[in-house]
């Protein structure tokens, strides 16, 4: 006890005399996202009735710089080597997530919930010397009322002047069509009676 009493006070003398400088906090850059924003992100339908992830995963990972084919995801998610055979075997047309980490990148994943808008902005805003945002897109996914679900990739987003919320979404479906669409916040977090929020891969690098 006597030694931690001598070392606090050591301590203590230390920092009166100045010895320990103390450093004022460092401001946190925070991202400012402008009113809209739409990151050219290049469409790719799904190849298959059950690869969205596959494609979703493609459009995020190509417009990050390493594009992966989606029967390639398919070959290593199921442990195969003949999907990208054509016809696709019926083997390989399953669902499942993209496997980011597999070809390199970092990434976070919500669980059930989606991003809150001033998380959507800051996500798909442009950077800005000294400011944190994303400047990527990310991958959503909905969980359809009854059974199955489906995933896409969030690209942009938009206020208007009434003050109504929109996001800008590449959505593969359907197979070897796709399709752009703009849906408000609201739908994209949950439709009733169609679809509730299944899991984000934001923050993907």
């Amino acid at each position: 006890m006597l030694v931690r009493a001598l070392l606090i006070v050591g301590l203590a003398a230390a920092a009166s005399s100045g010895a320990f400088a103390q450093a004022a906090p460092a401001a946190v850059p925070s991202c400012d996202p402008p009113g809209t924003m739409e990151l050219q992100v290049t469409l790719r339908p799904q190849k298959t009735g059950m690869w969205c992830w596959a494609a979703s995963g493609q459009m995020v990972m190509e417009y990050l710089g390493k594009s992966v084919e989606q029967c390639i995801q398919a070959n290593h998610r199921l442990h195969r080597s003949d999907c990208c055979n054509s016809p696709t075997p019926d083997e390989c047309v399953s669902g499942g997530w993209p496997e980011f980490e597999r070809y390199g990148f970092q990434f976070k994943r919500t669980n059930g919930t989606p991003l809150t808008w001033n998380q959507l902005r800051s996500q798909l805003a442009a950077k800005k010397a000294g400011e944190p945002c994303s400047f990527t897109p990310f991958a959503f996914s909905w969980r359809w009322i009854g059974n199955g679900g489906h995933m896409m990739v969030a690209t942009g987003y938009t206020t208007t002047p009434d003050g109504k919320n929109y996001v800008h979404v590449n959505d593969p479906w359907e197979p070897n069509i796709g399709a752009t669409r703009t849906i408000l916040y609201e739908v994209y977090d949950q439709l009733p009676g169609d679809h509730t929020h299944w899991d984000d891969f934001y923050d993907i690098r």
